[in-house]
């Protein structure tokens, strides 16, 4: 008896994942169409085998073309004889689009071993060629104990305390002086300009008595120390910001009087870039203390930072900044080595990234208030009394 098979050679897609020869959870596409793993292992032995095609069928005839429209019981008598009579089942992978000619050889076989062979070893190779990188890049995180030694934590430490003890309290005890009692009553419509001096004088005395509390600063040439403090240190001042907002409890009053000050002081449009960078800020940066503060000192002892607030000042530049650089160095390698051992090396990596990437923003930010200030005829006095406390300060040390 023969059975005759639903013909469809040009079918290239199937609603459902059967298999579309016996009705099985399918695997994929196999020499043209959707089978299951023992239909395509089937098809794969017996394809050339022509003489199965012509060996009848011993089973009842059925009729598969209509399989779709009949009830279950009759689709399972259906799909088990195909199951069982290799002549049905070969017939109907021809009939449902099973291509012989997408059977590999037994030469293209061994190709085929031989290329998978290759892509594994080439695989295995670009690994461990990536983990030597990795290692040679990050060795020292392998052991996390010797990454900080006992003076560096006793440095990082001095870091620490001298920030609290100089510049937080000095900043405290500056705004108390700065913000009267009688201040929560202000309007701000009526603020006194007195407070576009006060704040940015606030800010840079405390941050001075900070850096300038340092060994390392009082190491320096008076001339090198001169250059730090006229070109770096009012760039500093917008980070340094961030810092006393995580360190500081500031009343809401507070808050309120210091963001009316930055308003008059940037002016409508600066202060809209302010307010989107102090958000940025509140985002990117981590809030450790040691980072923070740490980071500020690397940027504080760098041979140069941007700054034309005193373009037309006389400002004796150092000729030899080696001593300048050695102590940033010391200071950015025990950054470093910090942040290894708290957050390991991408942690480090993406961390000192925001910190850079932040660090422009502001400085852009830092650099325009400064053009407002240095320009403008009602912040002159404030430009004159920043210039003044550097001045003063660095002689005093």
């Amino acid at each position: 008896m023969s059975t005759i098979f639903d013909h469809q050679p040009n079918q290239t897609s199937w609603p459902s994942r059967e298999c579309i020869i016996c009705n099985s959870k399918a695997i994929g596409i196999n020499f043209g169409a959707l089978t299951c793993a023992p239909c395509k292992a089937f098809f794969r032995r017996n394809a050339r085998r022509k003489e199965i095609l012509e060996s009848p069928c011993q089973h009842r005839n059925i009729d598969l073309s209509i399989v779709n429209y009949m009830n279950d019981s009759y689709k399972i008598d259906c799909y088990l004889q195909i199951r069982r009579c290799s002549s049905c089942r070969l017939r109907r992978c021809f009939n449902m689009g099973m291509k012989e000619e997408l059977i590999r050889t037994d030469e293209e076989n061994i190709r085929h071993k031989q290329l998978v062979d290759m892509n594994r070893r080439k695989r295995e190779f670009l690994k461990q060629k990536q983990q030597n990188k990795q290692l040679s890049i990050s060795q020292c995180i392998v052991n996390n104990d010797v990454l900080l030694h006992e003076s560096d934590w006793c440095h990082l430490t001095n870091i620490v305390s001298a920030y609290e003890t100089h510049c937080l309290k000095t900043y405290i005890q500056q705004r108390s002086t700065m913000y009267s009692n009688e201040t929560k009553s202000c309007q701000h419509q009526h603020l006194p300009t007195k407070y576009c001096t006060a704040l940015p004088m606030t800010l840079t005395i405390s941050l001075c008595s900070f850096l300038q509390s340092l060994p390392a600063f009082h190491s320096l040439s008076h001339i090198n120390r001169m250059f730090l403090c006229k070109n770096n240190l009012r760039l500093l001042l917008f980070p340094n910001m961030f810092e006393l907002r995580q360190s500081c409890f500031f009343e809401p009053w507070q808050i309120s009087l210091e963001k009316a000050t930055w308003e008059l002081i940037c002016g409508p449009q600066l202060f809209e870039e302010f307010n989107r960078t102090a958000k940025l800020v509140e985002r990117s940066l981590i809030t450790d203390p040691i980072i923070i503060r740490l980071w500020l000192v690397v940027l504080f002892f760098s041979s140069s930072l941007f700054c034309l607030y005193d373009n037309y000042l006389l400002l004796k530049i150092p000729k030899k900044k080696t001593a300048i650089i050695d102590i940033q160095n010391i200071y950015a390698t025990l950054l470093w080595k910090y942040l290894l051992y708290r957050h390991g090396y991408f942690g480090a990596v993406q961390i000192y990234s925001n910190l850079i990437h932040t660090y422009l923003q502001m400085q852009r930010i830092g650099f325009e208030i400064g053009v407002q200030v240095r320009t403008r005829n009602e912040l002159l006095i404030t430009y004159e009394t920043l210039n003044q406390i550097l001045t003063f300060d660095i002689r005093n040390n």
